[in-house]
């Protein structure tokens, strides 16, 4: 008996990018990095939520489980990030006014496994007479989910007792 049967007539295509649209996703993935020239950037990976197919059958339904990269780049004239496009993702990912980011681990401790909801545009780009298109996503279209995760799926350490501790004795354990 075989394992499976090939059948290519559903496949898509991986390399062409996500039909426009708005999307709920994951952060999956977030952090400094830079290019090989040395431009730095921040980068935000974006899973499409594949628990929502049958509330958007469309958008997610139809895309689940698929990245979308965003790149927040620092400004030419400053050298910095514009701190709205942080604050756009932040917003979104539910942290109030006045949240601390203390280091960019604490950046990406507080929104990597949050979900969002974002609009995703192609892009069309022409460099040596090819054009590609690619998937862009702007700080200012993240939003807050319309979908909350359950229970610790968002983000939260189930072990997290904040003011609830228990004091054990070495004569308590049992080795």
């Amino acid at each position: 008996m075989a394992l499976f049967t090939t059948n290519y007539k559903d496949l898509n295509d991986k390399n062409t990018p996500v039909p426009e649209g708005v999307y709920e996703c994951i952060i999956e993935e977030t952090g400094p990095d830079a290019t090989p020239g040395g431009t730095e950037y921040i980068k935000v990976n974006l899973r499409i939520r594949k628990d929502l197919d049958q509330a958007l059958p469309n958008t997610n339904g139809k895309q689940h489980n698929r990245l979308v990269f965003m790149n927040i780049w620092k400004r030419k004239k400053t050298g910095k990030y514009d701190p709205s496009d942080l604050n756009f993702i932040m917003k979104a990912a539910g942290y109030p006014e006045n949240t601390p980011v203390e280091d960019w681990d604490d950046w990406t401790n507080k929104l990597v496994g949050k979900p969002v909801k974002v609009k995703v545009t192609i892009d069309k780009s022409e460099y040596q007479g090819k054009t590609t298109k690619r998937n862009q996503v702007w700080a200012n279209s993240f939003k807050p989910t319309d979908y909350p995760l359950q229970g610790s799926q968002n983000n939260q350490d189930p072990f997290d007792q904040k003011g609830n501790t228990t004091e054990i004795s070495d004569k308590d354990l049992p080795f």
